[in-house]
């Protein structure tokens, strides 16, 4: 199960991190976000696709091979079935708890997503 499943089957657009911590993170400045269990390594099972289903998704993997990996992976199983899919890479931290400890606010993350909406 994705976690914090009531609050995203609710939300019109879902941030996807790969952790409990990030999700955690991105709930105190505000956004709705999920992960699944198990980490980088888990599989993406066909339910987390039909959960997010209809919603526009950004994907926010940990700047790692692994994290990258995963984010590609997810993004390829919600093709066709998200109705956005945005992947946005933090090239100064290693994930998005880092990155808002860092002092980074919520203005500069719809700001960084407006410019990879608008690159691609």
């Amino acid at each position: 199960m994705l976690y914090r499943l009531p609050e995203v089957l609710e939300a019109p657009i879902i941030f996807v991190v790969e952790g409990e911590k990030d999700v955690e993170k991105l709930r105190e400045h505000g956004f709705v976000a999920t992960t699944n269990a198990g980490g980088a390594k888990a599989k993406w099972l066909p339910q987390y696709t039909e959960a997010l289903r209809g919603r526009e998704v950004i994907l926010i993997p940990d700047n790692d091979a692994p994290g990258r990996q995963r984010g590609a992976a997810i993004a390829r199983a919600l093709l066709g079935h998200a109705s956005k899919i945005v992947a946005l890479d933090l090239e100064d931290s290693k994930d998005i708890s880092e990155w808002f400890d860092r002092g980074h606010s919520e203005v500069e993350l719809i700001v960084c997503l407006e410019e990879v909406a608008h690159a691609s």
